[in-house]
């Protein structure tokens, strides 16, 4: 499949919704689990994790002898966190990620980052966050390559990465991309290489798409959501996520992650279609104080974060 029928095909569902396009953990949003199997499966995202009826035996006990280890070991990590939302949402939560990448063949260091990547507090999850003197004891688990994404998933400013996802063009092989971290963080630059950057948005895409339906089932004051409104949240940056990686990942990634996207987002209610909300609210007062900061030295930081009508290009009239 050629680029030009990439991008085609990754721009269907926007067409007839005026770029209906669409992944922070934002865990305080989430709602509670489904109670019962037959709710479950009404998510989109249920028929697109590992392991299924399709892995191969060997990988599944492959899968169980790693998890026997890193689900104790979140468990014993950040008892306050699943304390705090619920054991069974938080644990599933970060299971469902992993799962998610293992769905679409991730390599080991990155489902396993999947499974940790809120661990140090994010930029829409601050309610627990593990010190980051303890980065050498999750290193120790997932490697360097997994406890890198994780510290960047956490750290990181994420207007800064949609600025990234969408300045990109094909043929970026040697590129390096810079993100910013969180204003109430300082900003210092945080740069990767092609491959970190690939691997980033994979992770932040299987994170959203694992959450997102389940987090538009009720409102959220913190987030500025409406019921059924989760899903306007960096809807355009999602929806780049999926070109870019069916892109740059085509081997694995070109039919997983399309028809994971599509499954999810064909649950949002039309009538919020033309909404967006491009940022996340501030999560804490540090956050609040270093956003007013930075807007008044000019910078184009909104003052209402709540989802808004989407600017509509003329060609999609």
């Amino acid at each position: 499949m050629n680029s030009q029928s990439r991008r085609q095909r990754t721009s269907r569902p926007f067409a007839a919704a005026a770029l209906l396009a669409t992944t922070a953990l934002l865990l305080s949003a989430l709602a509670s689990p489904a109670s019962s199997l037959e709710s479950w499966e009404m998510h989109g995202i249920h028929h697109h994790k590992a392991p299924n009826h399709r892995t191969p035996a060997d990988t599944l006990e492959q899968w169980r002898a790693e998890d026997r280890v890193l689900h104790k070991r979140i468990a014993d990590l950040v008892p306050e966190a699943l304390d705090h939302t619920g054991s069974e949402t938080f644990d599933e939560h970060l299971k469902g990620v992993q799962s998610i990448l293992r769905h679409w063949d991730a390599p080991k260091h990155l489902y396993e980052a999947g499974l940790f990547h809120s661990i140090y507090g994010s930029e829409g999850f601050q309610g627990y966050s593990l010190p980051l003197s303890e980065r050498g004891t999750i290193e120790k688990l997932i490697g360097a390559k997994g406890e890198r994404l994780v510290w960047i998933f956490c750290m990181v400013d994420r207007s800064t990465v949609d600025q990234t996802v969408f300045s990109w063009t094909e043929g970026e092989d040697d590129h390096e991309y810079t993100f910013l971290a969180r204003p109430e963080l300082g900003r210092f630059p945080i740069v990767l290489n092609k491959h970190e950057w690939v691997d980033f948005l994979e992770l932040s895409l299987a994170d959203w798409l694992q959450q997102v339906q389940g987090a538009s089932e009720s409102a959220s004051e913190i987030f500025h959501w409406e019921k059924g409104q989760a899903f306007t949240y960096r809807r355009q940056a999602y929806a780049r996520m999926v070109e870019i990686l069916s892109h740059e990942i085509p081997v694995r990634q070109e039919h997983a992650v399309w028809e994971t996207y599509s499954a999810v987002y064909e649950k949002e209610d039309s009538q919020f279609w033309n909404l967006e909300q491009k940022r996340t609210p501030p999560m804490s007062e540090a956050a609040k104080r270093a956003n007013e900061a930075l807007r008044s030295a000019g910078e184009d930081i909104p003052e209402i974060f709540a989802p808004q009508p989407m600017e509509v290009a003329s060609d999609e009239l």
